[in-house]
């Protein structure tokens, strides 16, 4: 008696509510995503007229699962679009869809649990939630996206249906718009006008059983760069973050690394241009090949020359405009060397360099927001259309 049947708005009223649940705070990169692909209200091609809403899950995680459930409530969505697998959005949305036949698709940039086994930081029972919260999620969603082209096929051999891959965003325009003199102004703050500077930007989350997080291989290489003016600029934070620190005291190379903590989403476009070139380090197991990572998309806009791991969209799309390093398992001991090596290759060839004009035109054509978007849209249409008959 609860459950209401959901049929398309006649076509003289052709407006559909979607409502984004974000597992994770306002200034996360989930939220980041969802605010883009929120930006559907627009009559784009011909297609159905939107409402968008965003729920944002609070600090507190199991408090999420009250206030999704209760903007569900209260909107009545005729889509429930999940962000990311944590428990409180699909737990959240699935309570809804019971009680209502409201379809639900969930967006996933990450194969959940084999992530959370690489870490060691999680105990069995935690890891056990982990596999059951994602298992329901990608089995019993109306339809799942995915940001890695090879997240698809890993999905599909396990049964799961209706699956789209829609690669991590950004806006291409915007980060093309960022002054040379904005950027000098930006180096020479940081001490960095007489250098090579290469970088990364990422969470610095610790592995105990690996001993690593992102930049670790940055700052290993250093040593072997000390003759070769290279300093190292690194944007993020995380727990793992003193470890790099302490662990560029003992080599000896702290003096070249600049560490700027967390920034605001609308400074990170800055910092990346203020970089030479941009490192993007995935590991060679499930866990690297499934995934796009929102910092791929946000370096080929600034048009930067990409060092990455042969690993998954990396593998795809940088074999003409950036170079990529072998890489074994999920901590390769060899990995610095090679990075240092082509990094002093490229400080005596800087014309290399030159292999990253394309960059910008394949940021537009691959991760562009505007194009990724529409195909969002196209997808949810499609999802609705199968769960209910489309009035006519």
């Amino acid at each position: 008696m609860f459950a209401r049947k959901y049929r398309f708005p006649a076509r003289e009223n052709r407006y559909l509510k979607i409502l984004f649940l974000v597992n994770g705070t306002q200034d996360s990169a989930a939220a980041a995503r969802a605010k883009e692909f929120a930006k559907c209200e627009e009559n784009d091609e011909g297609t159905e007229i939107w409402q968008c809403a965003i729920a944002f899950r609070p600090v507190r995680k199991w408090h999420g699962i009250q206030r999704f459930l209760g903007k569900c409530l209260s909107m009545k969505p005729d889509l429930v679009y999940v962000m990311d697998t944590a428990y409180a959005g699909v737990l959240a949305a699935f309570c809804f869809r019971a009680i209502s036949r409201c379809p639900v698709i969930v967006d996933t940039g990450d194969a959940a649990f084999a992530l959370a086994r690489s870490t060691g930081n999680y105990s069995h029972l935690q890891l056990w939630l982990i596999r059951a919260i994602e298992w329901l999620a990608m089995h019993t969603a109306e339809g799942i996206i995915v940001r890695g082209s090879y997240h698809r096929p890993v999905l599909e051999r396990s049964g799961v249906k209706r699956v789209e891959v829609i690669p991590d965003g950004v806006n291409v325009l915007e980060f093309q718009n960022i002054s040379v003199s904005d950027i000098v102004r930006c180096r020479q703050r940081l001490g960095l006008c007489d250098n090579l500077v290469i970088g990364m930007v990422g969470t610095m989350e610790w592995s105990d059983r690996y001993q690593m997080c992102y930049g670790w291989d940055i700052i290993e290489a250093l040593p072997r760069l000390r003759d070769a003016r290279v300093k190292a600029l690194l944007v993020g934070d995380g727990n793992g973050r003193l470890r790099l620190e302490k662990r560029a005291r003992d080599l000896g190379v702290a003096d070249q690394v600049i560490f700027v903590g967390r920034i605001e989403l609308e400074q990170i476009g800055l910092f990346v241009a203020a970089m030479d070139i941009c490192v993007s380090t995935q590991s060679n197991d499930q866990v690297g090949w499934v995934r796009t990572t929102g910092k791929l998309p946000l370096y080929l806009a600034c048009g930067k020359y990409v060092i990455a791991t042969d690993v998954g969209e990396a593998h795809r799309v940088l074999r003409q405009i950036g170079h990529l390093l072998p890489y074994q398992g999920v901590r390769d001991e060899e990995h610095p060397i090679r990075l240092a090596d082509h990094v002093r290759r490229l400080v005596e060839n800087p014309e290399f360099r030159q292999r990253a004009s394309g960059a910008s035109s394949i940021a537009l054509q691959e991760f562009d927001y505007g194009m990724l978007r529409l195909r969002m849209k196209r997808f949810c249409t499609e999802v609705l259309r199968s769960h209910s008959k489309y009035q006519r």
